[in-house]
């Protein structure tokens, strides 16, 4: 890949629509777009309707969008072509382009150029993926705000609290005279150290809860045969999507749905009913059943009147799990009463009759977390980006232990230049070293 090239794609789908928009971007984008036209761009940021033309044969007339001199998502000099939406017609503009000396891009160059060109940092980047992929509200909202950068605020307070560190150190380090730099006694650097790593275990939380909430939470729907089990996924999703009889054993693999909310997603699944069984086939259904306990966040435990599996319960006992008595059209209030000694946080349903508004609240008020929304830190949307902060807490763990342990600063200042490193990659930052300079002559420098 060269990023010197002056690249091509449809930001939109290549279908029969009204619109499609191809967009080109680099130091080319309008001497190769003016090879379609008779009548040239202007090299300017504006709206300039144009016909298009192979050769001498007009093609289509679309509304174009100038961006000049870098005022560019990407940095660079961009065009967009608004054409009709034919899929003929946009795949042959495309063509042209690029036998006019455009490069197709490559998926995601057109970030990924933003990000090189100082546009967004790895945060935004991601978060434009985000945007296109959330599945309720709350992922809606905090990936505009990460995309608008209005939590990084934390992030860099974080970094320049950091640079303080460095300096402070560094200067101790390079004029060892100078033994009353503010800060820089090993009481001091370690209060800052565990300051950094407060803030650090923060934004992880953070940052896990609402990953855990974007994916959607894995949610295991248990219990004996003939509860209700797959009746009820097929309530809670409003579609016929699993198969339901009188028969027991009627489902003998797993079936999936989903359920969005406004602050969190339920990916639902409805397993194998529980019982002892001499079907071969069932027996594994049975088997996967009890594997996906393991791996559920929430387990909906399906019982009736007479139809607990108490084995099974233990099992999850110490688990997130809500105890669900379905099928309560056919139970007495009595009944009900008598259940509820043993499940002291039972949900009542009835999913034959849709009657399953109870549950529905107890879900939401388990997962709303809207304090997501309403915190000032940063939330990682990326597994990878969480990875690296997961490094700057093994980093700041180790240089508390080490200067607990007698080790001199500069060893301790390795790792915090190691940590400056990942916090400059995720801003989108690369000078660290002339940060930190700049730093001590602003606020440690020695006789001026």
């Amino acid at each position: 890949m060269n990023i010197n090239d002056t690249i091509v794609a449809c930001a939109t789908k290549i279908a029969k629509q009204a619109i499609s928009i191809i967009r080109i971007s680099g130091e080319n984008a309008f001497k190769i777009t003016n090879r379609l036209l008779k009548n040239k761009l202007t090299k300017s940021s504006k709206i300039q309707i144009r016909k298009l033309f192979d050769k001498k044969d007009l093609i289509d007339e679309a509304l174009i969008l100038t961006f000049a001199n870098g005022n560019s998502f990407t940095g660079e000099d961009v065009v967009e072509i608004q054409c009709h939406g034919g899929i003929l017609l946009t795949n042959h503009i495309v063509s042209l382009l690029i036998s006019y000396g455009a490069r197709p891009a490559l998926p995601g160059e057109f970030s990924q150029r933003a990000y090189l060109n100082g546009k967004i940092n790895l945060i935004q980047a991601e978060s434009i993926n985000n945007l296109i992929d959330s599945k309720n509200e709350l992922s809606l909202k905090i990936s505009a705000l990460n995309l608008e950068g209005k939590n990084h605020k934390s992030l860099i307070d974080m970094k320049n609290d950091l640079i303080d560190l460095i300096s402070k150190i560094q200067t101790s380090i390079d004029y060892p005279d100078y033994d009353d730099v503010e800060g820089s006694s090993p009481e001091e650097i370690i209060e800052q150290l565990d300051f950094l790593k407060q803030e650090t275990l923060k934004i992880l939380d953070i940052s896990k809860r609402f990953n855990f909430l974007k994916t959607g939470i894995n949610t295991l729907i248990l219990g004996e045969t003939n509860v209700g089990k797959s009746s009820l996924l097929n309530t809670l999703i409003s579609e016929e999507k699993a198969i339901v009889t009188e028969i027991e054993g009627t489902t003998r693999d797993i079936v999936e749905g989903e359920l969005n909310f406004t602050n969190f997603t339920l990916n639902l699944i409805d397993s194998a009913g529980i019982r002892k069984t001499d079907n071969k086939v069932e027996k594994i259904g049975i088997e996967k059943s009890i594997s996906l306990i393991n791996t559920s966040n929430l387990i909906l435990f399906v019982i009736n009147k007479g139809k607990i599996n108490y084995e099974i319960y233990e099992k999850i006992r110490n688990k997130k799990h809500l105890v669900v008595l379905n099928k309560s059209e056919l139970l007495k209030k009595s009944d009900i009463e008598e259940i509820r000694k043993e499940f002291k946080d039972l949900v009542v349903v009835s999913a034959l009759k849709g009657d399953i508004k109870d549950l529905i609240s107890k879900i939401e008020l388990e997962f709303n977390n809207e304090d997501i929304l309403e915190s000032d830190i940063p939330v990682l949307s990326n597994l990878f980006h969480i990875e690296m902060f997961k490094n700057i807490l093994t980093l700041l763990e180790n240089s508390l232990k080490n200067i607990k342990e007698g080790f001199t600063t500069d060893l301790i200042n390795v790792d915090l230049y190691e940590i400056l490193k990942i916090l400059n990659n995720l801003l989108g930052i690369y000078d660290a070293d002339e940060e930190v300079i700049d730093n001590i002559f602003r606020k440690y420098c020695l006789g001026k």
